[in-house]
């Protein structure tokens, strides 16, 4: 009965999969507010004990704990904020300023671009390639697809929507991420007794034991891309400053942006920040490609190792491929949470071979 039963079971989600993992998505998408609170609370967790310990040694140390705990995520959203409105009046008015720039000198670099496409065309004897009527094919598209007043006027409404849906959306998971960070004990020793109460010794076990690897490796990936991304778009926009690079702001934010992605997020930056200044001078655009590998070096052997520390222990390769996987399943969210998720897995199936191992005596 228990294989007939399994059987039918299993008949029964391989010819509905779709419509199961449409149900599963749905569901989970109800639960988007207490996701996006995790992880907000996860990413303030640190400074927020940063914060916690550093009262408990100084002004507040005859203090009650929850005063304490409750001062230091007052303080910690407040920080959070203060950085939020600094890079918004600072950083993104420049990186505006770069951009309409840019837009606005468009033509000319259109104009350098062809003439490269045109001295490579006749060099290696093809017909050219008139990449003004292309960029105007492009440009005309965009008209029409936006003339319609209609669809331009649902779209608004669907745009407001979407902006109001996203802020009700935020407001809940600020409030959850608070009630985390306040009491983050509690909760925790309350998932801690329900698992020890409902499943057997051994599983509980294995379940402590996983949780404690993901909470580490998501650790590390999460403070560690966050500090390299800014260190390297930080060294980016110097250096770019010193040999006098065009648009030193928009190209260091898309470098620092790019790098949340390990091992090859820089260099997808980098490509993009070439394609730029390849219309602009194609000699700047082989110094920035020079420059930006020999920062990439110095930043990921030397300063990354002792201002982060340990990497996620994942090979290259598999840094590549999970990547890749994450990419085709869930978009740029596939992207960012696939590594960390391949790391967890390859540090499980590395534990357990060198376990196996120790006990056959091998």
């Amino acid at each position: 009965m228990l294989v007939i039963t399994y059987a039918a079971v299993l008949i029964l989600v391989v010819l509905n999969f779709s419509p199961i993992m449409h149900g599963l998505g749905w569901f989970v998408s109800l639960f988007k507010p207490f996701w996006i609170g995790i992880a907000i609370a996860f990413i303030l967790h640190r400074p927020c004990m940063l914060i916690e310990r550093y009262m408990r040694q100084s002004i507040f140390k005859n203090s009650s704990p929850r005063l304490i705990r409750g001062l230091a995520v007052v303080m910690t959203y407040l920080l959070t904020l203060l950085l939020l409105i600094v890079v918004t009046l600072f950083i993104v008015p420049q990186l505006i300023d770069s951009i309409q720039l840019f837009i606005s000198n468009i033509g000319t670099y259109v104009d350098n671009m062809q003439g490269l496409i045109n001295q490579a065309a006749n060099l290696i004897k093809v017909a050219d390639v008139d990449l003004s009527s292309l960029i105007n094919q492009v440009f005309e598209s965009i008209k029409q697809l936006s003339g319609n007043f209609g669809g331009l006027l649902s779209g608004i409404i669907g745009v407001t929507a979407g902006v109001a849906g996203f802020l009700a959306n935020l407001l809940i998971s600020l409030i959850f991420s608070i009630y985390l960070l306040a009491d983050k004990e509690r909760v925790l020793g309350n998932c801690k007794t329900v698992c020890q109460t409902y499943l057997p010794p051994g599983m509980y076990r294995s379940v402590v034991y996983v949780y404690e690897v993901t909470t580490d490796t998501f650790n590390k990936y999460v403070y560690g891309q966050l500090t390299e991304a800014v260190i390297l778009g930080v060294l980016c926009f110097i250096g770019m400053l010193i040999f006098n690079f065009e648009y030193p702001l928009m190209i260091s934010t898309l470098i620092g942006i790019t790098a949340l992605l390990p091992l090859v997020g820089a260099y997808i930056g980098g490509s993009i920040a070439l394609l730029v200044l390849l219309m602009i001078s194609p000699i700047q655009a082989l110094w920035f490609i020079v420059f930006l590998v020999i920062l990439q070096q110095i930043e990921g052997n030397i300063i990354y190792p002792r201002v982060v520390g340990s990497s996620l222990g994942l090979p290259g390769i598999w840094v590549l491929l999970a990547a890749i996987v994450g990419s085709g399943l869930a978009g740029p969210l596939g992207i960012l949470l696939g590594v960390p998720i391949a790391a967890v897995l390859y540090i499980l199936l590395k534990n357990d071979v060198h376990q196996k191992e120790a006990e056959e005596g091998l």
